[in-house]
C-alpha cells in the first residue's frame, strides 16, 4: 500500500489538489425539453370556470404519472408540482440549505401548487414539501426517487446533467443497504467506559486465501451500511475489479439517532479518548482478528459531518496508525475552526487527506449549531487553504449537492477508487 502514498503524492504535486468539480460525467448530448407544464399553462389561461381549470389540473397530473418527473424545461429549469387541499405549500431542501423554505405558487381556483426554479445542470438536491400549521413535511408523491437518512426519506431532484452511478439504480426508490458479507463484534468497555458494536466486512474469498488486506474504518458505521449501501458498494467495486480487495470496519456510535449521551457528537467532537480507542484498542483488535496490512498507508478512516471532523483529526493525531483520512462534508468549523488551527500551527504530518463538501451546505444544523459554525462550505474552503499553505498532499472536491447521504454515498466511490483503485 505504500504505492498509494507515491501515487497520490505525485498527483498532488501535479495539480495541487485544489480542485472543484461537479462530480458528474459531462454529457455532450442535448436534453430534450419537457413542455408539458408550459402547454398546461397556456391552456389554463384560456379556461374560465373553476371546474374547467380543475379538470385541466387532473389531466396534467394523469399525464405526469405516465411521463418523466420532475419536469425539466431545459438543462437548468425545473418545475415541481403539488396537488392537494392545503392553504400553502413550500419546498424545504438543499436548495434552501434546509433552512429557508421556498414558497410554491398556487394556480387560482385549483388545488395545484408549483415551483419553477433554476439550478446548475449537474446539481443533485433532496427536498420535502412543508405546509402551514404543525403538519409534518412530506415527500413529493409524484417523484419516484427517494433517498433515505436517519430522519426519514427525502425526495430527490437530480438535474438533467447529473448522472447517478449505475450501481445505485436499484436504490433510487429508497431501498436500504444490506449487511452483506458482514461479521458483528461487541468490544467490552475500555478507554471508553461502555460497550462498542462494530461490523466488519470481509471480501469474498477471504477464507480461501492467505492474503493481507488494507482496512477502511467508517464512523457512523450503521448509517453508512444502510443509507450509503457502503458494504454493497465495496463488494461491487471489488468484484468488478475497480478496487483491490479490502476489509471495512463499520463503527456504530452509542445511542444512534438519539440525543442521549454518550453519542456520535461526544465521540467525534475532537475527542482524544475516542482516537485512543480507535488507535489503541480497535485497530489492534482488527489486526489480530483479521489478516490486515499493518502499515498506516493501508488504513483509511472516514466519516461524514461530525464523522468527517474526527476522520481528519485521527490521522493528524495518530499518523503512525492512520495514514489516510477522508472527510465528507466535515464539520471543520467546530469550536471556531479548532481543527483548522491545529493543522495550521503544527508540523506537516505524513498523511494523505481527501476532503469534499457540497455547495448547499451553508447553514448546516441551523436549529442547534452556533451561527458562526453553520457554513460548512466556507469552512472547508478555509481548511483547503491551510492544507495547501502547509504543503499537504490532498484531494479537495466541491459538488453541487447538499448535506445528505445521496451526496456521501456517490462520492465514497470516488475516494475508494482514488486510493484503492486497481
Amino acid at each position: 500500500m505504500l504505492k498509494v502514498f507515491f501515487k497520490t503524492a505525485i498527483r498532488g504535486c501535479l495539480i495541487a489538489m485544489i480542485l472543484s468539480g461537479t462530480g458528474c460525467m459531462e454529457e455532450k448530448t442535448s436534453i430534450k425539453p419537457n413542455t408539458v407544464f408550459l402547454e398546461f399553462e397556456g391552456k389554463w389561461k384560456t379556461l374560465n370556470t373553476p371546474a374547467e381549470k380543475q379538470q385541466a389540473v387532473d389531466e396534467l397530473l394523469a399525464t405526469i404519472k405516465n411521463s418523466t418527473y420532475p419536469i425539466f424545461e431545459d438543462d437548468s429549469t425545473v418545475v415541481l408540482i403539488y396537488s392537494g387541499e392545503q392553504d400553502s405549500v413550500k419546498v424545504l431542501g438543499d436548495m434552501g440549505n434546509w433552512f429557508e423554505p421556498i414558497p410554491m405558487q398556487r394556480l387560482e381556483g385549483t388545488s395545484l401548487f408549483f415551483l419553477r426554479a433554476q439550478y446548475p445542470p449537474h446539481a443533485r438536491m433532496e427536498y420535502l414539501f412543508t405546509f402551514g400549521g404543525d403538519q409534518w413535511p412530506a415527500q413529493d408523491a409524484l417523484n419516484p426517487h427517494v433517498l433515505l437518512n436517519g430522519f426519514g426519506p427525502n425526495s430527490e431532484l437530480a438535474m438533467p446533467r447529473y448522472r447517478h452511478h449505475s450501481f445505485f439504480n436499484e436504490y433510487l426508490t429508497g431501498k436500504k443497504g444490506q449487511y452483506k458479507n458482514i461479521e458483528t463484534h461487541r468490544l467490552p468497555p475500555g478507554i471508553l467506559p461502555y460497550e462498542r458494536i462494530i461490523h466488519v466486512y470481509v471480501p469474498m474469498g477471504y477464507q480461501s486465501t492467505t492474503e493481507h488486506y488494507p482496512t477502511v474504518y467508517f464512523q457512523d458505521g450503521e448509517d453508512y451500511i444502510e443509507f450509503a449501501q457502503a458494504a454493497e458498494v465495496i463488494d461491487h467495486l471489488i468484484t468488478s475489479q475497480q478496487i483491490e480487495p479490502l476489509i471495512a470496519v463499520f463503527i456504530a456510535p452509542p445511542n444512534r439517532h438519539k440525543p442521549d449521551m454518550p453519542n456520535r457528537m461526544t465521540e467525534y467532537g475532537l475527542n482524544d479518548d475516542y482516537i485512543r480507542f480507535m488507535a489503541d484498542e480497535l485497530v489492534p483488535f482488527i489486526d489480530s482478528t483479521y489478516r490486515t496490512q499493518k502499515d498506516p498507508s493501508a488504513r483509511m478512516v472516514l466519516g461524514d459531518s461530525f464523522g468527517g471532523l474526527i476522520s481528519a483529526y485521527a490521522p493528524f493525531l495518530r499518523p503512525e496508525v492512520f495514514g489516510i483520512g477522508y472527510s465528507q462534508s466535515g464539520y471543520v468549523s467546530f469550536r471556531n475552526d479548532q481543527l483548522i488551527e491545529l493543522f495550521r500551527q503544527a508540523e506537516v504530518k505524513p498523511i494523505l487527506l481527501y476532503v469534499d463538501v457540497g455547495w448547499y451546505e451553508r447553514k448546516v444544523g441551523a436549529n442547534f449549531l452556533p451561527e458562526a459554525e453553520m457554513d460548512f462550505l466556507t469552512a472547508n474552503r478555509r481548511f483547503r487553504d491551510v492544507l495547501e499553505q502547509k504543503g499537504y498532499s490532498f484531494i479537495y472536491r466541491e459538488y453541487p449537492e447538499g448535506h445528505t447521504w445521496g451526496n456521501w454515498r456517490r462520492h465514497l466511490i470516488d475516494a475508494l477508487n482514488h486510493y484503492f483503485g486497481v
